[in-house]
């Protein structure tokens, strides 16, 4: 008799269950609504490529971004007040899942992206774009932020949906503190520069660092550990990152 977890597929093969999961994801401003739908199609052709099946989805529409978010095309940064916010759900396998983040965070058009696991009955960032986004101006005059929440709706077993850390960069923020050299201060000169996450600070140049260190009088600090104990954290490796700081002194 084959066991349970087993059912399904080959006997002594464990396949994971598909679970829910929805994408949010940002395009640049440039891109002409003319293309929109080649570019929702490339990542549903990716989802697809992962085994997944797209249960449900809402269309890129423009909308202002609660900051000015940046993108480097071409080792220039480029800045947006505007962007196209889509979200598509769909059925996939989660050992797929950070595969798949990884090349959506490739797309030439994307800006920002993140990946939450949800339930089928839930639509997170259709009205929660993972805080990025705020309305136009009220009556009053004055312009509201959309998701000022956290995502603390949908999950499977009734408690908080989770939000993976491999998301690019959105304004679900990190306690960048907890990398050995990170201190309040020098968090906030990161956030600046839209470094918000693990994930980001990850992928972040240690000549990038250093300058941004050197440019707020703060080149005393040596960044060249950041990225691998970010990544670290990003991948909740809490032990290795603890076994790490432990040989470090500052950072270093």
């Amino acid at each position: 008799m084959k066991d349970k977890n087993t059912q399904g597929s080959q006997e002594g093969v464990y396949t994971p269950e598909p679970r829910v999961y929805e994408l949010g994801y940002l395009l640049m401003p440039t891109v002409d609504e003319g293309n929109l739908g080649n570019e929702r199609d490339a990542l549903v052709a990716l989802i697809t490529k992962f085994k997944g099946i797209v249960i449900s989805e809402g269309q890129p529409q423009l909308i202002d971004l609660a900051y000015d978010m940046s993108k480097m095309i071409n080792n220039k940064r480029h800045n947006y007040s505007q962007a196209y916010f889509g979200w598509i759900k769909f059925d996939i396998t989660p050992n797929v899942v950070e595969a798949l983040t990884e090349e959506v965070e490739t797309g030439k058009s994307i800006i920002r992206s993140i990946m939450i696991k949800t339930v089928r009955e839930n639509t997170l960032t259709s009205d929660q774009p993972f805080k990025l986004a705020r309305v136009n101006k009220s009556d009053e005059g004055e312009e509201d932020e959309f998701g000022t929440a956290e995502f603390s709706e949908g999950s499977e077993d009734g408690g908080d949906a989770d939000v993976d850390s491999k998301s690019t960069g959105s304004s679900i923020s990190d306690d960048l503190t907890k990398i050995e050299g990170i201190g309040p201060k020098i968090a906030e000169l990161l956030n600046k520069k839209d470094i918000y996450t693990y994930a980001d600070l990850s992928s972040s140049k240690v000549g990038d660092l250093r300058d941004y260190l050197a440019d707020a009088g703060l080149s005393q600090h040596d960044p060249k550990t950041w990225s691998k104990q970010a990544t670290l954290a990003k991948h909740g490796k809490w032990d290795e990152l603890k076994t790490l700081q432990d040989e470090l002194q500052a950072g270093k």
